[in-house]
């Protein structure tokens, strides 16, 4: 698993068993903070709904003020999601 490698590379296994233990619990912290990180960054049905919600809204702007590219077009519904999120 990622964590796992990861939190191995940031506090490796030590012959000592005092730095062992303490190195343990810290690859343990790490491994708990790295799949919450994973849990909050996760896309949820109600953020795919607004998505597509963002989606259709763009493709009605646009439809007024000419067509965009995609790339520019869902460079737009990224915007506006991630500005809906951290509001």
């Amino acid at each position: 698993m990622k964590a796992e490698e990861r939190a191995l590379e940031r506090c490796p296994k030590s012959e000592n068993l005092a730095e062992e233990l303490r190195n343990e619990r810290k690859r343990a912290i790490f491994t708990e903070g790295y799949h919450q990180a994973e849990k909050d960054l996760e896309l949820t049905w109600e953020d795919i709904e607004l998505i597509v919600n963002i989606d259709q809204d763009t493709n009605n702007e646009e439809s007024i003020i000419g067509v965009r590219k995609n790339e520019e077009h869902y460079q737009e519904v990224l915007k506006r999601f991630k500005d809906l999120k951290n509001n």
